[in-house]
């Protein structure tokens, strides 16, 4: 199931669109990466050097046929600070899948690396795991209706508290791994859906968890969203990119 933030609306009235997300200010989140296939969004992901971007393994089917859009904010129009890139490489995380969905990981080496401004930049890896409690945010261009399904143009912020690994664990039981962690809000209504996998999800200004997995019926009370742990993948990130350098003799 991909996921995206989505909120879940009980009415019809334009007001009610969306219960939690919300659209994002323009440039706020220059890190954040939009997959597309075909022109439309298919996933998430994070800036996190000129040449790479963080994404879920999930998201890996058919990489050749995707698009990387850089500096992206409304899919349906061009603003002038998108940069477009094709993937030259990809690299799934060796421990993906030996659970359900654990280490939820792929890293994509792009054709040309980005250059680096105000609308198009880059976020450091989590080294420390989240602690409890932690306010997040989580963005992308997910749908903002489950279980209908409805993508916005505009990029969609919304705020998420990391949750215990005993809560977690409480709400999905073994399926979760100290790979990844939930993060949701408290009342429901609030979280990531179809659409937003591999998308950011940044606490204290670093990129603590790649949107994974979750209930088809989005943000539902109890079931908070799973993330991949960054965390838990940070050095395998560094030894990737390190083995691209081109060695000097």
């Amino acid at each position: 199931m991909e996921l995206g933030i989505c909120s879940i609306s009980t009415q019809n009235s334009p007001g009610d669109r969306v219960l939690g997300g919300r659209n994002c200010i323009f440039g706020s989140r220059p890190y954040q990466v939009a997959l597309l296939r075909n022109g439309r969004i298919y996933c998430g992901g994070s800036l996190i050097a000129p040449k790479w971007v963080l994404t879920a393994a999930h998201c890996g089917r058919r990489v050749s046929t995707m698009r990387v859009h850089l500096g992206d904010y409304n899919l349906r129009a061009k603003e002038g600070t998108e940069q477009i890139r094709r993937i030259r490489n990809f690299f799934v995380h060796p421990g993906y899948n030996l659970r359900p969905r654990d280490n939820d990981f792929m890293l994509l080496e792009l054709d040309a690396p980005a250059q680096l401004n105000s609308y198009v930049n880059t976020i450091d890896l989590a080294t420390r795991c989240p602690s409890p409690g932690t306010r997040c945010g989580v963005s992308g261009w997910g749908t903002i209706r489950s279980p209908q399904r409805l993508f916005p143009a505009i990029m969609q912020c919304a705020d998420l508290y990391s949750v215990s690994q005993a809560r977690c664990q409480a709400s999905y039981g073994n399926m979760i791994t100290e790979n990844m962690f939930c993060a949701g809000a408290e009342q429901g209504g609030i979280g990531s859906c179809q659409g937003d996998s591999g998308g950011p999800l940044v606490c204290n200004g670093q990129l603590q968890g790649v949107v994974s997995w979750g209930t088809s019926v989005c943000a539902l009370r109890g079931r908070p969203g799973v993330y991949a742990n960054v965390c838990k993948a940070a050095q395998w990130v560094r030894r990737t990119i390190r083995s691209r350098l081109p060695r000097s003799d």
